[in-house]
């Protein structure tokens, strides 16, 4: 609504016209016809106007357009007006500017001329914001995900996300007069127009929710994980870290920890108090600690500067665990083997005095073990049997020439540690590092209240409320049927196994009817299966399964390659009799997200007729390309991407091996989704 009309004749004018009226000096009159209806506009809305402009006594200078916002002008538009008697086309932007609501603004459009005689008319202007039927956030890998409308105002999304999510918002144009605007993150804010990524982050990756509202601004999530004032910065979709100085008995206040209750406690490092809060239990110096959100437990290890510490000559330092038979926070789940990165620290408890708790069946094999002591995370000093004495009449040093390994710790005959019992391993290195002793303390039973899973009825063994399996019988297009686990949705199940159905909340079965081995790792909330014959991993002639093994290929993600491993092949999933798949989206070698399973450049890979080396599919049983695989993939011995091929990164891609015409006449095809 059009409010007010006057003119306005400027001081400097009227007082040349008194002094020299003579001069035939005039004041003019700017006169405005106003076109388009200006009654109405939405927050980032170009309010478009077109404007006839005359004066019949002098030649006019500008024309103004001028929104405010209560007393604040947010927004101008000046046009030059060179033609007396024309129509002027513009626009004024209107901002989208955060906590304003929807009201009425004022509109000054100025007419001027050269003698700086003006003319003014005043609109009100209803200004709302845009009811978007949908938003898009674009990650900086350029994939995009549609945020559906909530509530008034809310916005959101929910899928299977790494921990951290940088990207952008997009809305589109709304109405005629509006602007395709995004959002992006300026000074610790969402702000229309900023050109920094706004940096989602949840406490873990895996299906989560992402919402920005429209009126406030505000985004979720935005989690930062803390131990008191110290903030962990991420290493990968799992991991995050920090270095910093502990003190022995220090109070730690964490923060930002997904489902902090279930996270698994080392007794080396911490005791857990009824508040929360975590003591430091080791001697104080400079530590690294590792959140690992997917196993959901702190790995901690001393420093020296910011470099894992080493064993010196006089026994200070640092002394680390490699080999089978032992991980934290599960041996079962994440044992260390003999990859130099997994090393486990001791904790220093003293005077050169270093610490290992382990619970057998749990965080270390009850009935074998083959690990030994290191100086370093990695190859290089280590303790041999000349180097370290054991006094334990269960734990055993190796000397080579016992029919041990040299320095590798076993068990002694007829001896295996009691399951759920604590035992301490203690080096003391009082006499310096070649005169080492190591005791082994049996601390008494580890209580322990199972907390059940189930699947098909079937109850699956834990030792430590976790990491679960059992063999169960599945029948194809049939639930799964689990119990005793929350947040099915947000649980990464193999997807040649199993299909997640949203509306019963449980998994749908898409093998052939069998046995199989359910494994459910409740920390890194992943479902995984193995195709069972009788009590024995299936074989291709008992039970029909195909394994795969090699480079380019893992599961969830490619952090867990398969590699040239006997015993870490992975078993095909049998979609029907005699046809097997794998499928994947294609990813990076390191920091894969999961269900990243295939590498984009770099494959070398092959199928076995069991769980490792013997029977494979080469020769006279090789495997012939069939379909699209050829676009893809070679046979040089091993599967291989073709010459100059790469793999789109977040692409799916979908193998199948078709062996129903007989394991000498088989066929693979390699699809893109």
């Amino acid at each position: 609504m059009r409010t007010s009309k006057y003119a306005i004749i400027a001081l400097a004018g009227a007082g040349m016209l008194s002094a020299c009226s003579d001069d035939g000096w005039k004041t003019g009159n700017p006169q405005m016809d106003v076109k388009t209806s200006l009654g109405a506009a939405c927050f980032g809305d170009s309010l478009r106007f077109t404007i006839n402009a005359s004066d019949a006594e002098v030649p006019l200078s500008t024309l103004r357009t001028q929104l405010f916002f209560g007393d604040e002008m947010v927004s101008e538009k000046v046009i030059r007006t060179k033609n007396n008697g024309s129509d002027y086309t513009g626009a004024v932007y209107v901002p989208y500017l955060a906590n304003i609501p929807d009201g009425r603004a004022t509109l000054r459009v100025i007419l001027q001329n050269i003698n700086f005689t003006k003319t003014e008319l005043e609109y009100e202007v209803m200004i709302t914001h845009p009811e978007y039927p949908s938003l898009i956030f674009v990650a900086e890998d350029g994939t995009e995900y549609t945020m559906l409308p909530q509530e008034k105002y809310v916005y959101s999304f929910r899928e299977r996300l790494p921990q951290e999510l940088k990207g952008y918002i997009k809305a589109p144009k709304y109405g005629e007069n509006g602007n395709e605007l995004t959002f992006g993150y300026e000074s610790s804010m969402i702000k229309v127009g900023a050109e920094s990524p706004i940096p989602f982050s949840n406490s873990n990756p895996g299906k989560y929710t992402v919402s920005f509202n429209t009126f406030t601004f505000e985004g979720a999530p935005f989690t930062k994980l803390m131990f008191d004032n110290n903030l962990f910065e991420s290493v990968d979709d799992t991991h995050a870290e920090v270095n910093m100085n502990l003190s022995q008995g220090q109070s730690i206040s964490p923060a930002g920890f997904p489902n902090f209750s279930d996270w698994w406690i080392d007794p080396d490092y911490f005791t857990r108090e009824a508040d929360g809060t975590l003591t430091f239990l080791p001697q104080s110096g400079s530590y690294k600690v590792i959140a690992d959100l997917g196993m959901q437990y702190f790995r901690v290890y001393p420093l020296n500067g910011n470099n894992p510490a080493t064993l010196n000559e006089d026994g200070t330092g640092a002394v680390w665990a490699i080999g089978a038979g032992v991980g934290k926070p599960s041996v079962g789940s994440n044992e260390v083997g003999w990859t130099t990165e997994n090393a486990l620290a001791l904790a220093p408890v003293g005077d050169r005095k270093y610490q290992l708790t382990l619970v057998a069946g749990q965080t270390v094999k009850s009935d074998a073990i083959n690990f030994k002591f290191f100086h370093q995370m990695g190859w290089g000093g280590e303790f041999g049997g000349d180097a370290l004495t054991s006094t334990s009449d269960i734990v055993k040093v190796g000397t080579g020439a016992d029919g041990h390994d040299n320095g590798n710790l076993y068990l002694a005959d007829g001896k295996q540690l009691e399951p759920n019992h604590v035992y301490i391993f203690t080096v003391d290195l009082s006499g310096g590092a070649k005169a080492g002793i190591l005791s082994v303390t049996d601390a008494g039973e580890q209580a322990f209240e199972e907390k059940p899973v189930n699947v098909s009825g079937i109850k699956l063994t834990t030792s430590d409320n976790s990491f679960y399996e059992g063999v169960v019988a599945l029948s194809q297009g049939a639930p799964l049927g689990i119990t005793g686990l929350t947040g099915l949705d947000e649980y990464y199940a193999d997807p040649d196994y199993f299909t997640y159905d949203e509306d019963n909340n449980d998994f749908i079965v898409n093998v052939v009817d069998s046995d199989y081995r359910i494994r459910i790792n409740k920390a890194a909330k992943t479902i995984s299966a193995v195709m069972m014959n009788g009590g024995e991993e299936a074989t291709f002639d008992k039970g029909g399964a195909i394994w795969l093994m090699g480079w380019g290929v893992g599961s969830p993600s490619m952090d867990n390659q398969f590699g040239w491993t006997p015993g870490a092949a992975y078993c095909m999933a049998q979609i029907s009799p005699k046809v097997y798949r794998f499928t994947g989206i294609a990813g990076p070698e390191h920091g894969s997200t999961t269900g990243m399973r295939v590498r984009t450049d770099y494959l070398s890979f092959k199928f076995f007729m069991q769980d490792g080396w013997g029977g494979e599919f080469s020769g006279a049983n090789a495997l012939r390309l069939a379909g699209s695989a050829p676009d893809l993939i070679k046979d040089a011995g091993n599967f291989e991407l073709a010459d100059g091929v790469t793999l789109e990164e977040g692409a799916t891609y979908v193998i199948t091996v078709d062996l129903t015409a007989g394991p000498d006449a088989g066929t693979i095809d390699m699809v893109k989704k």
